[in-house]
């Protein structure tokens, strides 16, 4: 496959959905081997989408360079890496990503609408050769080599709600070929008691009913429903497909886990990166 990047610039505006202020941010084609990077236009800082920019994972994943940061990276990178985009500069005017309507729909169908564009260069997978784990006191997740039948970045997750609502698991094959149809339309989600504690920790000063599917006693108020039976787990395999872009890669291999969130996904990639024993990076066969 070829490196990818946009075909024309793209903008976007709306709230964070933790800090509520109202940021501006346009996606503009880049070089080859540029790889994602987000510019903080208002202090003139570049701060790359990698996994050792982490900062924070505490109900989303934030990033930073130069003690300035983004927050809330996960949707747009899960947007981009849905769409095989390797090469883009994000210009971003505040400190949190736009939540929009909470899924990755509005990024990925005004980047297709634009079109995308193909640069003379192959790009590079990442192969898990060698399975690797991390688990906390509540979940784990393990990034495991692909069986012979299976193709791509493939996600098997299990979850338990603790009684806030049904337990699921949900288990999708070949995400680097279905995306869009399989995740991009599955929004944030919350649960209506936990409210008051978010608004506390200084969070969610941006969420509403348009930009996430709120829970209470097991149905979601939002007046319009789920967009898919399982909209909340699909929610949490695009989650997983964001962090994992943080890996710099497409990758190759099959995702398991229990219970998972940003926190575990970030820490598996420490894992993974702790030894060049457990991948190899080439072009796609």
């Amino acid at each position: 496959m070829k490196s990818l990047t946009l075909n024309e610039s793209i903008s976007f505006n709306g709230v964070g959905l933790h800090t509520g202020v109202k940021t501006n941010i346009t996606l503009r084609p880049s070089h080859i081997g540029s790889g994602i990077f987000f510019n903080r236009t208002d202090k003139s800082v570049i701060i790359p989408a990698t996994w050792h920019n982490v900062i924070s994972t505490k109900f989303s994943t934030n990033i930073a360079s130069n003690e300035t940061e983004v927050k809330t990276v996960e949707h747009l990178l899960s947007a981009l890496s849905g769409l095989h985009i390797n090469n883009c500069e994000i210009l971003i005017d505040n400190i949190e990503v736009p939540i929009l309507d909470g899924s990755s729909k509005v990024f990925v169908e005004s980047i297709l609408k634009k079109g995308l564009k193909q640069q003379d260069s192959e790009q590079n997978i990442l192969e898990i050769v060698k399975p690797v784990k991390f688990s906390c006191d509540y979940g784990f997740a393990e990034l495991s080599p692909n069986s012979s039948k299976d193709k791509g970045l493939n996600i098997n997750l299990e979850s338990s709600f603790d009684g806030k609502y049904e337990d699921q698991d949900i288990k999708i094959s070949n995400l680097n070929g279905n995306y869009i149809e399989s995740i991009s339309n599955a929004r944030t989600f919350g649960f209506f008691h936990e409210i008051e504690y978010l608004k506390s920790q200084n969070l969610i000063k941006g969420g509403s009913l348009d930009n996430a599917i709120v829970i209470k006693d097991k149905k979601p108020l939002n007046k319009d429903g789920l967009r898919y039976e399982n909209e909340l787990m699909r929610h949490k395999v695009l989650d997983v497909v964001g962090d994992l872009y943080l890996s710099g890669y497409p990758i190759v291999g099959t995702y398991k886990g229990f219970k998972t969130g940003h926190f575990i996904t970030v820490n598996l990639l420490k894992e993974l990166f702790s030894s060049n024993d457990n991948y190899k990076i080439h072009k796609i066969n």
